[in-house]
């Protein structure tokens, strides 16, 4: 009994703990997803390694060469064909009123649970700093004034749909600078309970939604 009470309490506290995900831009977008002392580097992904190419290249490889565009060709075809298949039946089946009000009842269970997951997100040391530059003085003002209307806004919206803590904004108008430069970087947290409790709702939400329109 002892050893179940254990286990039950390390799952319950592995559940509270949150989930971290790293945004950091400049000049290039990285994001890392961390738990615990877990990272993993999203995005970019490593680059593949290349394989040494052959001295020599035999007739045969050279004609699988050829063929295999024509081949990937004839993939992508039948691929896009198969979508345009599966896509003909559900028409058929619901009709084009219904299909658009079944894609409507979808998005829509995203929307929510994309709001749903937002209240519950911690959003930390969010910093966005950027310098204005234009082709000219006047060409700089006015991408200064669209960059602090679009900068400004969001952040409040960020605000107001999640837990914004420790934030900080530096939008300066480069009239002597010869280009723009843009740093972001933050911080987002939400606990896995949270995050698993959200994601399945949404999975009966859709699965109710498809029994329905079967």
């Amino acid at each position: 009994m002892k050893v179940f009470l254990i286990i039950v309490a390390v799952i319950l506290i592995l559940l509270i703990l949150p989930l971290r995900m790293n945004i950091e831009y400049n000049d290039e977008l990285k994001v890392r997803i961390g738990y615990l002392f877990l990272n993993f580097t999203v995005f970019p992904s490593k680059p593949k390694k290349k394989k040494k190419p052959a001295k020599k290249k035999t007739k045969e490889k050279a004609q699988t060469a050829e063929t295999e565009p024509t081949e990937n060709a004839k993939e992508n075809k039948e691929n896009n064909s198969g979508l345009m298949k599966r896509f003909s039946g559900l028409k058929e089946k619901y009709g084009l009123d219904g299909l658009i009000e079944l894609l409507k009842q979808i998005v829509f269970v995203v929307t929510d649970v994309m709001k749903d997951s937002a209240k519950h997100m911690i959003i930390k040391n969010l910093v966005i700093r950027a310098l204005i530059a234009g082709e000219d003085s006047a060409d700089t003002a006015m991408k200064y004034g669209y960059a602090c209307s679009v900068i400004y806004p969001a952040v409040s919206i960020l605000d107001n749909s999640c837990r914004l803590k420790k934030h900080e904004e530096e939008i300066i108008a480069g009239f002597l600078s010869e280009k723009t430069v843009v740093e972001l970087s933050m911080t987002v947290k939400i606990t896995l309970l949270l995050l698993i409790g959200i994601v399945w709702s949404a999975f009966f939400r859709l699965v109710k939604i498809l029994a329905k329109n079967r």
